[in-house]
């Protein structure tokens, strides 16, 4: 199996470009199930995630795969109902924005449960009470979802028992072509949410955002289109982290800084210099103070985001704590930063954490965030760290071995047998 091996104690300096963002991409490359015609994407990361969704569609008897270093072609026109490749299905949670596409397109809906990161358990229930409001039939075990109207889909007023960017996406994707006007109140208001709105709207969509209000008036079909979509935040604010933890100054290009005005303020009040440009930033660390977090959904604190800050608050003065209202049960790397040293405690959904002196250590990644946690901890320990399960950590972020090289940090790619 392959491993990352990094030598820590180096400072970071240089430059990194920021990926497009993955979160942006799978539910862009699903919804082109509404699109009999060409789409081509641009800024879409090389991460597995986004090659496994590409190959679920092609399985399906679409045609789509990269033309171009960062752009994918994508014609659903011959798609059928069919999947051949389930078991990608049950790899990647993005995975469920078949069901919303699907229903859209074909007026059913039969996968396997959608897979993805482990940290808790993430019910679909929002999801499919979503589309019975709109007078699907959602039937569920453990093994499959099925999802089906006997009838035509009806507009509705759909209000989200809580905020779920899946839900939304999804009820989104269920509602571009149903005759009348659907309202989904208590909606998601994440980047990518509105850069699906974006995508589907320049394809002939009729949808608004309102604050948490979506209305998506119906139309009869969609036009093929280009489209290019939003940096990556979650991938700035990681490396931000990282710099903090080693000191030093990074260039990050490729951003945008709106998405992250509320953290550019949270780390500015933790010692963090950070200069805005025109889609770039420029930071500095040199002193880095602790901070008290709460996670919550967009503009606050990103639950995507949390395992990483808790790696830097092992590192900066006076350490911290987390609070988590997203996913409760999202702590599997506590016993991960705890085997080098880390002085960090859970009491139900929070850590409390002080700074320490990080040793290497053998490692596992336990999730795609919990893994980017592990390489910023090992980046600032001393010695020799190798981390294991590397396929959770390619699933989001794009050579990430070669960026942070690029910038001064000790750190390989082994491959396995």
């Amino acid at each position: 199996m392959e491993k990352i091996v990094i030598y820590g104690k180096e400072k970071l300096e240089g430059s990194i470009k920021v990926s497009g963002m993955k979160n942006s991409a799978l539910p862009i490359i699903f919804a082109c199930l509404l699109i009999p015609e060409d789409c081509i994407i641009d800024n879409v990361p090389r991460v597995s995630d986004v090659s496994n969704a590409l190959k679920i569609l092609n399985s399906m008897g679409a045609k789509a795969e990269f033309c171009g270093q960062h752009s994918v072609i994508i014609n659903t026109k011959n798609a059928k109902e069919s999947i051949k490749e389930t078991s990608l299905i049950c790899q990647m949670r993005a995975s469920s924005y078949l069901m919303g596409a699907m229903l859209s397109r074909f007026g059913s809906v039969e996968i396997p449960m959608p897979g993805g990161c482990n940290f808790g358990v993430r019910p679909l229930d929002l999801h499919l009470k979503g589309f019975s409001g709109l007078g699907a039939i959602c039937e569920e075990n453990d093994e499959k979802i099925k999802i089906f109207s006997n009838k035509k889909l009806k507009c509705n007023k759909i209000i989200l028992d809580k905020i779920s960017v899946g839900a939304t996406i999804n009820i989104v994707l269920a509602s571009v072509f149903i005759d009348g006007v659907t309202v989904i109140s208590n909606c998601a208001m994440e980047p990518h949410v509105e850069d699906l709105i974006s995508f589907l709207n320049k394809c002939g969509a009729c949808i608004n955002r309102y604050g948490n209000v979506i209305i998506c008036k119906g139309v009869k079909r969609l036009y093929g289109t280009k489209y290019k979509i939003f940096p990556d935040m979650i991938e700035a604010l990681t490396y931000i982290t990282y710099v903090g933890i080693c000191k030093g100054s990074i260039d990050i290009s490729g951003v945008n800084t709106q998405h992250l005005s509320n953290e550019i303020k949270l780390f500015r009040g933790m010692g963090f210099k950070i200069f805005e440009g025109q889609s770039r930033l420029r930071v500095v660390a040199e002193v880095i103070n602790g901070a008290d977090v709460v996670t919550s959904p967009y503009p606050c604190f990103p639950t995507d985001l949390h395992p990483q800050f808790a790696a830097l608050l092992c590192y900066a003065n006076g350490g911290g704590s987390i609070k988590e209202l997203v996913f409760p049960t999202r702590f599997a790397y506590v016993k991960e930063l705890e085997k080098m040293g880390a002085c960090i405690k859970r009491h139900g959904n929070t850590v409390y954490i002080r700074d320490a002196d990080l040793k290497g250590a053998m490692l596992d990644a336990t999730d795609l965030r919990a893994g980017a946690a592990l390489v910023a901890a090992a980046l600032g320990a001393e010695g020799k760290s190798e981390i294991n399960n590397v396929n959770y950590i390619v699933r989001g972020y794009e050579n990430i071995v070669e960026k942070i090289a690029n910038i001064g940090g000790k750190i390989k790619l082994i491959k396995g047998d």
